[in-house]
């Protein structure tokens, strides 16, 4: 800006005021080069050159500190050695101090549109940005940083080998997992054919430095272990037990033979007659459902079960339960859902699907994890995934709530490196027996529990990442 002022003593004489204003308004970029590793046409993995434009990538002005970057990280191996800006501000005279190489001082450079600024070897606070006034007065510089992941967002990392401590009573099997008050509890049987329920915390991916043991009463059906308002429940020859901080208490309810899912304050279960049966927690009551289930996980084997916010209704949640066809090893997994205001459980139908049915996995294992359902576990016995027979070859997705199930080929991933989760899993007794088990805990960790008590520990890398600032 600048004003004109004429002198009232001289009219012929003007005075001219350049303005001082030196802020950059507005910073972009253009077209960069990333690195991505993809397949082959031998299945190989194999790296390539990908041309994207970054202008969609929001970059924040922080005026009075003077310092401007990017919020998202640019995807993991973005090229930033020849970047291409577009700068807005209140004059065109940018200088930016431009470094060519590691450590080099910086030199004023003046910058255009088209120039390829090497952000590669910029200082840790960022590359310096000034503008220079129509006053001729240097602003204060801004510092600018360009922000890369170092990491694959949406990669699943494991730890290289199993972390934590071994079962206080040795080995189990029958195992069935439950996350509840920053605790993994593991319900299996001993060696010695003891029930048993072992349980050690964890806190931000750390494991407790032991196990803590609560011996079960003869004849536990350790499956049946399901979280319910904070509370775990299990059966025992049919009547409905609590545990307790101590051990575990009784209750009034008898004659279930399965323990389904736990919503809210309902916790939903098989009677001993196949019938739909509901018992509210709080209320200390439960109805008997006009209904028999049929077409469901038999009993006496480990039924997963995962609960989904609804999307369209808070008020509402979704439960999804799958287990092991043992009517039919070579069909498909049995999957069976219900909503809060439903009335009855509605089982897929499979028969009718093509091969994106769920896949029959002998000791499964089903998560709920990055707003999507993933299966995996033992031996899959379905014909139409020969490819995928072995264990943990692979996980399984689904996004509409167990219908349909693809294979996860990129990202999702067991660990590669360090001891194979197939001979951590044989190391079990025999397959089929539920040598391992697996939970989600509250810091979207995903702990694997193999037979001894060690574990094998996953995320998601965003899950690990700062949350973003306004």
């Amino acid at each position: 800006m600048m004003s004109a002022m004429t002198s009232c003593l001289d009219n012929d004489i003007e005075q001219v005021t350049y303005s001082s204003e030196t802020s950059i308004t507005s910073f972009s970029l253009g077209t960069l080069h990333v690195k991505r590793v993809g397949k082959d046409s031998k299945g190989e993995d194999s790296t390539y050159t990908d041309t994207i434009s970054m202008a969609n990538y929001p970059f924040t002005i922080n005026q009075a500190m003077r310092t401007i970057e990017n919020k998202d990280s640019l995807p993991v191996g973005t090229d930033i050695s020849r970047v291409l800006t577009k700068i807005t501000a209140d004059t065109d005279y940018i200088l930016y101090g431009k470094i060519d190489s590691e450590g080099a001082e910086a030199k004023d450079t003046l910058w255009t549109s088209s120039d390829s600024i090497n952000f590669a070897f910029a200082p840790t606070e960022g590359l310096s940005f000034k503008v220079l006034a129509y006053s001729g007065v240097m602003g204060k510089a801004y510092r600018v940083k360009i922000n890369v992941h170092n990491q694959e967002p949406d990669s699943l990392q494991w730890t290289k080998e199993p972390i934590g401590a071994g079962f206080t009573s040795g080995t189990l099997i029958k195992q069935k997992a439950v996350y509840a008050n920053d605790k993994i509890y593991v319900f299996g049987t001993t060696q010695n054919g003891k029930q048993v329920v072992e349980y050690t915390s964890v806190s931000n991916g750390t494991p407790g430095t032991s196990w803590t043991t609560i011996n079960l009463p003869d004849a536990t059906d350790t499956y049946s272990a399901t979280l319910c308002q904070g509370n775990i429940y299990f059966l025992v020859e049919q009547v409905l037990y609590k545990l307790t901080d101590n051990g575990y208490e009784t209750s009034s309810v008898s004659n279930l033979s399965q323990l389904i899912a736990g919503i809210d304050n309902l916790l939903y279960a098989r009677t001993a007659k196949d019938e739909s049966y509901v018992y509210d927690v709080q209320a200390n009551s439960g109805t008997t459902e006009n209904y028999n289930i049929t077409d469901f996980p038999s009993k006496g084997t480990r039924t997963l079960s995962v609960n989904i916010p609804v999307s369209y209704n808070t008020s509402l949640t979704r439960a999804v339960v799958m287990g092991y066809n043992t009517e039919k090893a070579d069909g498909s997994g049995i999957v069976s859902t219900r909503l809060t205001n439903d009335n009855t459980w509605s089982t897929y139908n499979y028969e009718e699907a093509d091969t994106f049915r769920c896949p029959n996995i002998v000791d499964p294992s089903l998560i709920y994890y990055n707003k999507k359902l993933y299966v995996f576990g033992g031996e899959i016995t379905s014909k139409d995934y020969t490819d995928y027979k072995n264990p943990f070859s692979t996980l399984f997705c689904s996004t509409d709530n167990g219908l349909t199930w693809e294979t996860v080929k990129e990202d999702m991933t067991f660990a590669t490196e360090g001891t194979s989760f197939v001979e951590l899993y044989n190391r079990g007794k025999v397959k089929g027996e539920g040598s391992y088990s697996c939970v989600v805990d509250k810091d979207n960790f995903i702990w694997i529990i193999w037979n001894n008590g060690y574990m094998s520990r996953g995320r998601i890398n965003h899950f690990g990442f700062l949350p973003k600032w306004e």
